[in-house]
């Protein structure tokens, strides 16, 4: 099979109609150019998957021992699992973790991708990644080990290594779990459907809903637009929900956008759970010292992480691994925000 060429500098200025050096000022973060030559530029880079050939002067240089860690929000409970998890796996085998928050932002992204080549990391793994995936296609020719969790990026022409959850049966499990208290008007808030793992949990949501034969209505389908704070995304979805009288139970892509919600809900004095049901999706610490404590479905955060880090240490140590692609199974953990009426349908 032939290979394909690999995107230049000047395909980019070709694309994008500029000189190569006002490329070259876009990557390394000129403020000498222009927002709209800026945009255009980085346009081209996401149509293109371009990277940076930035490995140049370190190509013969000796790999160190640091491997980059990109996510996209330190503070969420989630990720700060995560980063704990690869962190003292990473550091058992001598390694050091240099992390890297992302705020949600794909530009960002791959600003840090760029820059931990340049720093010619041993290795790199990326949890809930954004970036166009021609990005990471063209990772290979940089010969430095990947690892995704939390996701998966795969194209015919390459799979990286990954490791998720079942998205499909988290959701199967939280609808479940709502039709078994009876609740009959689910409605589903999100985040925006940016990633893989979001899509999964809105598509197993909608599965479990026709098993269930629950009607699935469209106006209790809250998705935001835009990603911010998931704490205030909750708050803000919950104004919404307070328009509909009908809702008697929610289940939310994110615990932090169930406490959003319930903190509206209470403001209001809506009970939880005597008057709406509430489900978290990933288990983070807050959610049983909060009140009333969160029914969440449980994601193997820290195994997750450990298995992610091994499958790069292997890689790097250029060992044969076993698999590149995991998945983990969920868990409901029932707590005090649904504890009401388990079993009315059978």
């Amino acid at each position: 099979m032939q290979r394909t060429k690999q995107p230049t500098m000047k395909d980019v200025a070709k694309l994008a109609g500029v000189t190569q050096p006002t490329v070259s000022n876009v990557v390394n973060g000129s403020e000498s150019v222009s927002a709209e030559v800026r945009e255009r530029v980085l346009k081209a880079i996401e149509e293109l998957g371009y990277v940076p050939n930035a490995l140049a002067k370190g190509l013969k240089q000796q790999r160190t021992n640091t491997v980059g860690l990109i996510i996209p929000d330190i503070e969420s409970g989630f990720y700060g699992e995560i980063a704990k998890g690869v962190e003292k796996t990473l550091r058992a085998s001598g390694y050091i973790t240099f992390l890297c928050n992302t705020f949600y932002n794909p530009d960002l992204e791959k600003v840090y991708l760029n820059a931990l080549i340049q720093q010619n990391v041993a290795g790199i793994i990326v949890a809930y990644p954004l970036v166009n995936k021609k990005i990471y296609a063209n990772f290979n020719k940089f010969n430095i080990p990947l690892v995704v969790l939390d996701d998966k990026v795969e194209d015919e022409s390459f799979t990286i290594p990954s490791v998720e959850l079942n998205n499909i049966s988290g959701s199967r499990l939280a609808v479940e779990h709502l039709y078994r208290t009876g609740a009959k008007r689910i409605c589903f808030a999100s985040e925006p459907l940016f990633s893989r793992a979001l899509q999964l949990r809105y598509e197993g949501f909608r599965q479990a809903m026709e098993k269930f034969e629950l009607e699935v209505d469209e106006q209790l389908i809250l998705i935001e637009n835009n990603q911010y704070d998931k704490i205030k995304m909750g708050y803000n979805l919950g104004a919404q929900i307070l328009l509909n009288d009908a809702v008697d139970a929610i289940y939310a892509s994110s615990d932090n956008l169930a406490f959003g919600i319930m903190k509206r809900l209470q403001e209001y004095g809506i009970k939880i759970p005597e008057d709406i049901i509430v489900i978290g999706y990933d288990d983070v610490p807050l959610s049983e010292l909060i009140s009333p404590t969160l029914t969440t479905v449980s994601q193997p955060k820290y195994q997750m992480a450990k298995k992610g880090s091994e499958i790069l240490i292997k890689m790097m140590n250029k060992e044969e691994n076993e698999t590149t692609e995991v998945m983990y199974e969920p868990s409901l953990i029932i707590r005090q925000s649904s504890i009401k009426a388990v079993k009315v349908n059978s």
